[in-house]
Protein backbone atom coordinates (compact mmCIF):
# COMPACT_ATOMS: atom_id res chain seq x y z
CA UNK A 1 0.00 0.00 0.00
CA UNK A 2 2.92 2.60 1.03
CA UNK A 3 4.31 1.43 -2.74
CA UNK A 4 1.34 2.29 -4.35
CA UNK A 5 1.04 6.23 -2.37
CA UNK A 6 4.96 6.83 -3.17
CA UNK A 7 4.11 5.86 -6.80
CA UNK A 8 1.21 7.90 -6.75
CA UNK A 9 2.58 10.97 -5.87
CA UNK A 10 5.46 10.58 -7.48
CA UNK A 11 3.32 10.53 -10.58
CA UNK A 12 1.11 13.76 -9.75
CA UNK A 13 4.49 15.67 -9.06
CA UNK A 14 5.63 14.88 -12.58
CA UNK A 15 2.64 15.71 -14.43
CA UNK A 16 2.43 19.01 -12.31
CA UNK A 17 6.02 19.51 -13.22
CA UNK A 18 5.33 19.09 -17.19
CA UNK A 19 1.88 20.90 -17.14
CA UNK A 20 4.05 24.13 -15.28
CA UNK A 21 6.57 23.77 -18.17
CA UNK A 22 4.16 24.06 -20.70
CA UNK A 23 2.21 26.96 -19.03
CA UNK A 24 5.39 28.70 -18.83
CA UNK A 25 6.22 31.84 -21.03
CA UNK A 26 9.17 32.42 -19.37
CA UNK A 27 11.95 29.61 -20.99
CA UNK A 28 14.78 30.17 -22.77
CA UNK A 29 12.82 28.58 -25.78
CA UNK A 30 10.24 31.37 -25.70
CA UNK A 31 9.98 33.34 -28.98
CA UNK A 32 12.35 30.58 -30.91
CA UNK A 33 11.70 29.08 -34.27
CA UNK A 34 11.10 25.42 -35.56
CA UNK A 35 13.24 23.16 -36.70
CA UNK A 36 13.05 23.88 -40.12
CA UNK A 37 11.10 27.22 -40.33
CA UNK A 38 11.78 31.01 -39.72
CA UNK A 39 8.34 32.43 -39.12
CA UNK A 40 7.39 36.07 -39.00
CA UNK A 41 3.61 37.29 -39.05
CA UNK A 42 2.38 40.62 -40.43
CA UNK A 43 -0.74 41.97 -38.74
CA UNK A 44 -2.95 44.62 -40.94
CA UNK A 45 -6.18 45.06 -42.85
CA UNK A 46 -7.13 42.65 -44.82
CA UNK A 47 -11.07 43.34 -44.89
CA UNK A 48 -12.15 46.85 -44.64
CA UNK A 49 -12.01 50.11 -45.59
CA UNK A 50 -8.17 50.46 -45.08
CA UNK A 51 -7.95 46.77 -47.58
CA UNK A 52 -5.77 48.60 -49.77
CA UNK A 53 -2.50 49.10 -47.53
CA UNK A 54 -2.50 46.03 -45.72
CA UNK A 55 -3.29 44.18 -48.68
CA UNK A 56 -0.17 46.11 -50.63
CA UNK A 57 1.81 45.57 -47.48
CA UNK A 58 1.33 41.98 -47.39
CA UNK A 59 2.39 41.50 -50.91
CA UNK A 60 5.32 43.49 -49.92
CA UNK A 61 6.36 41.15 -47.46
CA UNK A 62 5.75 38.07 -49.37
CA UNK A 63 8.11 39.01 -52.38
CA UNK A 64 10.60 39.57 -49.77
CA UNK A 65 10.22 36.17 -48.50
CA UNK A 66 10.18 34.94 -51.49
CA UNK A 67 13.22 36.31 -52.42
CA UNK A 68 15.05 35.19 -49.75
CA UNK A 69 13.72 31.62 -50.27
CA UNK A 70 14.95 31.34 -53.48
CA UNK A 71 18.62 32.27 -52.31
CA UNK A 72 18.05 29.32 -50.13
CA UNK A 73 16.34 30.48 -47.34
CA UNK A 74 18.47 31.74 -44.20
CA UNK A 75 20.44 29.59 -42.60
CA UNK A 76 19.11 26.90 -44.92
CA UNK A 77 15.63 27.38 -43.55
CA UNK A 78 12.59 28.31 -45.51
CA UNK A 79 10.70 31.54 -44.54
CA UNK A 80 7.01 31.56 -43.81
CA UNK A 81 4.54 34.34 -43.52
CA UNK A 82 1.80 34.37 -41.07
CA UNK A 83 -1.26 37.17 -41.81
CA UNK A 84 -3.51 38.28 -39.08
CA UNK A 85 -6.44 40.38 -40.60
CA UNK A 86 -7.61 43.17 -37.58
CA UNK A 87 -9.78 44.73 -40.20
CA UNK A 88 -8.97 47.99 -39.02
CA UNK A 89 -11.02 47.61 -36.07
CA UNK A 90 -8.65 48.17 -32.63
CA UNK A 91 -11.08 45.78 -30.91
CA UNK A 92 -10.22 43.01 -33.39
CA UNK A 93 -6.40 44.39 -33.54
CA UNK A 94 -5.87 42.67 -30.00
CA UNK A 95 -7.37 39.44 -30.87
CA UNK A 96 -4.42 39.02 -33.62
CA UNK A 97 -2.18 39.93 -30.97
CA UNK A 98 -2.64 37.44 -28.40
CA UNK A 99 -2.91 34.55 -31.52
CA UNK A 100 0.48 35.77 -32.78
CA UNK A 101 1.69 35.67 -28.88
CA UNK A 102 0.81 32.62 -27.92
CA UNK A 103 2.71 30.95 -31.27
CA UNK A 104 6.50 30.58 -30.20
CA UNK A 105 7.15 30.08 -33.30
CA UNK A 106 6.81 34.12 -34.75
CA UNK A 107 9.83 35.79 -33.86
CA UNK A 108 8.86 39.37 -35.16
CA UNK A 109 5.46 40.65 -35.97
CA UNK A 110 5.37 43.58 -38.60
CA UNK A 111 2.40 45.65 -37.96
CA UNK A 112 -0.68 47.33 -37.42
CA UNK A 113 -1.21 49.55 -39.96
CA UNK A 114 -3.74 52.21 -38.09
CA UNK A 115 -2.51 53.49 -35.09
CA UNK A 116 -5.67 52.45 -33.05
CA UNK A 117 -5.09 48.84 -33.58
CA UNK A 118 -1.09 49.62 -33.22
CA UNK A 119 -1.94 50.97 -30.04
CA UNK A 120 -4.93 48.55 -29.00
CA UNK A 121 -2.24 45.53 -29.32
CA UNK A 122 1.42 46.73 -28.49
CA UNK A 123 0.61 45.62 -24.74
CA UNK A 124 0.48 42.42 -25.70
CA UNK A 125 3.40 41.98 -28.40
CA UNK A 126 5.37 43.68 -25.20
CA UNK A 127 4.40 41.00 -22.75
CA UNK A 128 5.06 37.94 -25.43
CA UNK A 129 8.68 40.04 -26.06
CA UNK A 130 8.10 40.09 -29.54
CA UNK A 131 9.54 42.48 -31.69
CA UNK A 132 7.64 44.91 -33.46
CA UNK A 133 7.92 46.57 -36.46
CA UNK A 134 5.06 48.95 -37.02
CA UNK A 135 3.94 51.87 -39.65
CA UNK A 136 1.95 53.47 -37.36
CA UNK A 137 2.28 57.31 -36.50
CA UNK A 138 1.11 57.73 -33.24
CA UNK A 139 3.89 59.02 -31.35
CA UNK A 140 2.27 56.97 -28.12
CA UNK A 141 3.48 53.86 -29.77
CA UNK A 142 7.31 55.02 -29.14
CA UNK A 143 6.63 56.78 -25.63
CA UNK A 144 8.95 54.53 -23.52
CA UNK A 145 6.20 51.99 -22.23
CA UNK A 146 6.48 49.78 -24.92
CA UNK A 147 10.14 48.84 -25.41
CA UNK A 148 9.85 45.76 -28.65
CA UNK A 149 8.29 48.00 -31.02
CA UNK A 150 9.82 50.07 -33.69
CA UNK A 151 8.22 52.35 -35.96
CA UNK A 152 9.82 52.65 -39.31
CA UNK A 153 7.35 55.66 -40.26
CA UNK A 154 7.61 59.23 -38.52
CA UNK A 155 5.39 59.82 -35.88
CA UNK A 156 2.52 62.09 -36.51
CA UNK A 157 3.70 64.48 -34.50
CA UNK A 158 7.18 64.93 -37.27
CA UNK A 159 4.72 64.55 -40.13
CA UNK A 160 2.48 67.48 -38.61
CA UNK A 161 5.27 69.50 -38.36
CA UNK A 162 6.95 68.83 -41.89
CA UNK A 163 3.41 69.63 -43.20
CA UNK A 164 2.91 72.98 -41.05
CA UNK A 165 6.26 74.40 -42.24
CA UNK A 166 5.61 73.36 -45.93
CA UNK A 167 2.06 75.03 -45.66
CA UNK A 168 3.50 77.87 -44.40
CA UNK A 169 7.07 78.42 -46.16
CA UNK A 170 6.44 76.48 -49.58
CA UNK A 171 2.26 77.49 -50.28
CA UNK A 172 2.27 80.69 -48.66
CA UNK A 173 -0.76 79.54 -46.60
CA UNK A 174 -1.90 81.44 -43.73
CA UNK A 175 -5.37 80.43 -43.12
CA UNK A 176 -6.10 76.54 -42.40
CA UNK A 177 -9.26 74.95 -42.13
CA UNK A 178 -8.94 71.36 -40.63
CA UNK A 179 -11.02 68.26 -41.16
CA UNK A 180 -10.00 65.18 -39.26
CA UNK A 181 -10.79 61.47 -38.77
CA UNK A 182 -11.97 60.65 -34.92
CA UNK A 183 -9.63 58.72 -34.10
CA UNK A 184 -5.38 58.23 -32.61
CA UNK A 185 -4.04 59.16 -36.04
CA UNK A 186 -6.30 61.77 -36.61
CA UNK A 187 -6.17 63.89 -33.50
CA UNK A 188 -2.57 63.40 -33.16
CA UNK A 189 -2.41 64.93 -36.21
CA UNK A 190 -4.93 67.51 -36.30
CA UNK A 191 -3.33 68.82 -32.91
CA UNK A 192 0.32 68.68 -33.61
CA UNK A 193 -0.48 70.48 -37.17
CA UNK A 194 -2.51 73.28 -35.34
CA UNK A 195 -0.12 73.83 -33.03
CA UNK A 196 2.97 74.00 -35.14
CA UNK A 197 1.42 75.90 -37.80
CA UNK A 198 0.27 78.68 -35.21
CA UNK A 199 3.81 79.13 -33.67
CA UNK A 200 4.98 80.23 -36.81
CA UNK A 201 2.53 82.44 -37.66
CA UNK A 202 -0.69 81.25 -39.02
CA UNK A 203 -4.34 81.01 -38.17
CA UNK A 204 -6.06 77.76 -37.68
CA UNK A 205 -9.82 79.10 -38.59
CA UNK A 206 -12.06 75.56 -38.35
CA UNK A 207 -11.66 72.19 -36.79
CA UNK A 208 -14.05 69.75 -38.14
CA UNK A 209 -14.19 65.74 -37.27
CA UNK A 210 -15.75 62.43 -39.01
CA UNK A 211 -15.94 58.99 -38.39
CA UNK A 212 -13.83 56.87 -40.48
CA UNK A 213 -15.78 54.00 -42.16
CA UNK A 214 -19.37 55.45 -40.96
CA UNK A 215 -19.01 59.61 -42.72
CA UNK A 216 -20.58 59.78 -46.20
CA UNK A 217 -21.81 63.08 -46.40
CA UNK A 218 -19.41 65.87 -45.32
CA UNK A 219 -21.65 68.75 -46.54
CA UNK A 220 -22.48 70.12 -43.20
CA UNK A 221 -18.62 70.28 -41.68
CA UNK A 222 -17.67 71.45 -45.62
CA UNK A 223 -20.37 74.18 -45.57
CA UNK A 224 -18.70 75.60 -41.80
CA UNK A 225 -15.00 75.50 -43.11
CA UNK A 226 -16.51 77.75 -46.55
CA UNK A 227 -17.80 80.19 -44.37
CA UNK A 228 -14.67 80.62 -42.39
CA UNK A 229 -12.94 81.56 -45.72
CA UNK A 230 -9.71 79.42 -45.70
CA UNK A 231 -6.69 79.07 -48.05
CA UNK A 232 -5.59 75.72 -46.75
CA UNK A 233 -7.48 72.74 -45.83
CA UNK A 234 -5.84 70.28 -44.21
CA UNK A 235 -7.21 66.57 -44.30
CA UNK A 236 -5.92 64.02 -41.62
CA UNK A 237 -7.63 60.86 -42.77
CA UNK A 238 -7.49 58.06 -45.31
CA UNK A 239 -8.25 58.13 -48.87
CA UNK A 240 -11.51 57.06 -48.49
CA UNK A 241 -13.24 59.94 -47.21
CA UNK A 242 -10.51 62.01 -48.48
CA UNK A 243 -11.79 61.39 -52.04
CA UNK A 244 -15.21 62.23 -50.84
CA UNK A 245 -14.66 65.04 -49.03
CA UNK A 246 -12.17 66.48 -52.25
CA UNK A 247 -15.98 65.47 -54.09
CA UNK A 248 -17.89 67.18 -51.88
CA UNK A 249 -15.46 70.59 -51.86
CA UNK A 250 -16.03 71.07 -55.53
CA UNK A 251 -19.96 70.38 -55.17
CA UNK A 252 -19.78 72.92 -52.90
CA UNK A 253 -17.78 75.26 -54.48
CA UNK A 254 -14.62 75.66 -52.02
CA UNK A 255 -11.86 76.04 -54.22
CA UNK A 256 -9.14 75.54 -51.86
CA UNK A 257 -5.94 74.12 -51.76
CA UNK A 258 -6.43 70.24 -49.91
CA UNK A 259 -2.96 69.30 -48.04
CA UNK A 260 -2.96 65.37 -46.64
CA UNK A 261 -0.76 62.86 -44.75
CA UNK A 262 0.39 59.53 -45.44
CA UNK A 263 -2.64 57.85 -44.68
CA UNK A 264 -3.31 59.17 -48.57
CA UNK A 265 -0.54 57.46 -50.22
CA UNK A 266 -2.62 55.10 -52.18
CA UNK A 267 -3.61 54.67 -56.24
CA UNK A 268 -6.91 54.46 -54.59
CA UNK A 269 -7.16 57.65 -53.90
CA UNK A 270 -7.49 58.42 -57.66
CA UNK A 271 -9.68 55.39 -58.33
CA UNK A 272 -12.10 56.92 -55.91
CA UNK A 273 -11.92 60.60 -56.17
CA UNK A 274 -11.08 61.09 -59.90
CA UNK A 275 -10.31 64.79 -61.08
CA UNK A 276 -11.68 66.06 -58.03
CA UNK A 277 -8.40 64.79 -55.93
CA UNK A 278 -6.00 66.25 -59.33
CA UNK A 279 -3.65 68.95 -57.52
CA UNK A 280 -3.51 67.74 -53.58
CA UNK A 281 -0.95 67.53 -52.10
CA UNK A 282 0.10 64.84 -49.17
CA UNK A 283 2.83 63.63 -47.24
CA UNK A 284 4.95 60.00 -48.26
CA UNK A 285 7.61 58.11 -46.71
CA UNK A 286 8.64 56.52 -50.48
CA UNK A 287 8.15 57.22 -53.98
CA UNK A 288 9.47 54.75 -57.35
CA UNK A 289 11.02 57.58 -58.73
CA UNK A 290 13.08 58.85 -55.58
CA UNK A 291 15.96 56.08 -55.52
CA UNK A 292 17.71 54.90 -52.94
CA UNK A 293 19.96 51.66 -53.30
CA UNK A 294 17.34 49.13 -54.34
CA UNK A 295 14.82 51.23 -54.89
CA UNK A 296 14.90 50.18 -58.57
CA UNK A 297 14.96 46.68 -58.08
CA UNK A 298 12.17 46.28 -55.50
CA UNK A 299 9.96 48.34 -57.96
CA UNK A 300 10.55 46.30 -60.66
CA UNK A 301 9.84 42.95 -59.02
CA UNK A 302 7.01 44.55 -57.42
CA UNK A 303 5.62 45.45 -60.46
CA UNK A 304 6.54 41.93 -61.96
CA UNK A 305 5.08 39.98 -59.61
CA UNK A 306 1.72 42.08 -58.62
CA UNK A 307 1.59 44.18 -62.05
CA UNK A 308 1.50 46.87 -60.34
CA UNK A 309 3.47 49.94 -58.67
CA UNK A 310 3.96 49.87 -54.67
CA UNK A 311 3.33 52.18 -52.40
CA UNK A 312 4.56 53.80 -49.25
CA UNK A 313 3.40 50.88 -47.32
CA UNK A 314 4.24 48.47 -49.39
CA UNK A 315 8.01 49.95 -49.31
CA UNK A 316 8.25 50.29 -44.91
CA UNK A 317 6.94 46.69 -45.27
CA UNK A 318 9.48 45.60 -47.26
CA UNK A 319 12.07 47.12 -45.45
CA UNK A 320 10.85 45.93 -41.88
CA UNK A 321 10.83 42.15 -43.30
CA UNK A 322 14.46 43.03 -45.16
CA UNK A 323 15.28 44.21 -41.76
CA UNK A 324 13.81 41.15 -39.61
CA UNK A 325 15.90 38.55 -42.17
CA UNK A 326 19.22 40.82 -41.82
CA UNK A 327 18.77 40.64 -37.77
CA UNK A 328 17.86 36.83 -38.20
CA UNK A 329 20.95 35.75 -40.19
CA UNK A 330 23.65 38.31 -38.04
CA UNK A 331 22.64 38.05 -34.37
CA UNK A 332 20.48 34.85 -34.19
CA UNK A 333 17.16 32.94 -34.58
CA UNK A 334 15.47 34.49 -31.92
CA UNK A 335 13.07 37.69 -30.92
CA UNK A 336 15.70 39.11 -28.45
CA UNK A 337 18.70 38.73 -31.17
CA UNK A 338 16.24 41.03 -33.42
CA UNK A 339 15.46 43.34 -31.11
CA UNK A 340 19.56 43.56 -30.31
CA UNK A 341 20.17 43.82 -34.29
CA UNK A 342 18.00 46.76 -34.24
CA UNK A 343 18.75 48.80 -31.27
CA UNK A 344 22.21 49.27 -32.92
CA UNK A 345 21.39 49.09 -36.53
CA UNK A 346 22.54 52.31 -38.93
CA UNK A 347 21.80 53.40 -42.10
CA UNK A 348 20.02 50.04 -43.13
CA UNK A 349 20.00 50.35 -46.45
CA UNK A 350 15.77 50.19 -47.42
CA UNK A 351 14.38 50.97 -50.39
CA UNK A 352 12.44 54.16 -48.67
CA UNK A 353 15.88 54.88 -47.40
CA UNK A 354 18.00 54.52 -44.95
CA UNK A 355 17.42 53.35 -42.11
CA UNK A 356 18.46 53.98 -38.24
CA UNK A 357 16.27 54.23 -34.99
CA UNK A 358 16.92 56.54 -32.40
CA UNK A 359 16.72 56.03 -28.47
CA UNK A 360 12.82 56.03 -28.32
CA UNK A 361 13.04 53.67 -31.53
CA UNK A 362 11.28 55.87 -33.55
CA UNK A 363 13.31 55.71 -37.55
CA UNK A 364 15.24 58.76 -38.74
CA UNK A 365 13.92 60.09 -42.33
CA UNK A 366 12.07 63.40 -43.79
CA UNK A 367 8.54 62.81 -45.79
CA UNK A 368 8.50 62.65 -49.15
CA UNK A 369 5.81 65.73 -50.92
CA UNK A 370 3.99 64.24 -53.26
CA UNK A 371 0.89 65.28 -55.37
CA UNK A 372 -1.91 64.01 -57.90
CA UNK A 373 -0.69 64.64 -61.28
CA UNK A 374 -2.70 64.06 -64.50
CA UNK A 375 -4.03 61.37 -62.86
CA UNK A 376 -1.14 59.74 -61.37
CA UNK A 377 0.77 60.16 -58.22
CA UNK A 378 4.02 62.34 -58.59
CA UNK A 379 6.77 63.94 -56.58
CA UNK A 380 5.70 67.63 -55.84
CA UNK A 381 8.10 70.21 -57.31
CA UNK A 382 8.95 71.63 -54.26
CA UNK A 383 10.04 69.65 -51.35
CA UNK A 384 11.00 70.02 -47.45
CA UNK A 385 13.98 71.65 -47.05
Amino acid sequence: MKNKKSFLIITLLLVLTLSLSACSNGNDNAGTSSEDEIVIAHAGPMTGDSAQFGDMKNKAIQLAVDEVNEKGGINGKKVVLLTGDDTSNPKEAPNVAQKFAQDNRILAVIGHWNSSCTLAARGIYDAAGIPLLADSVNKALTDGTTPTAYRISLTDTAQAKSLAEYAYEKLGKRKAAILYTANDFGTGLMEDFSRFFEEIGGEIVATETYFEGQSKDFSPQLTKIKGTNPDLLFVAGYYVETALIAQQSKELGLDVQMLGTEGISSEELIKLGGEAVEGIIFAGFFHPDIEFPGTREFVDAFRTKYGKDPDTYAALAYDSAKLAFAAIEEKGESRQAIMEFLDEVENFPGVAGPISFDDNHDVVRNIVVLTVKDGKIVPAAEQVD
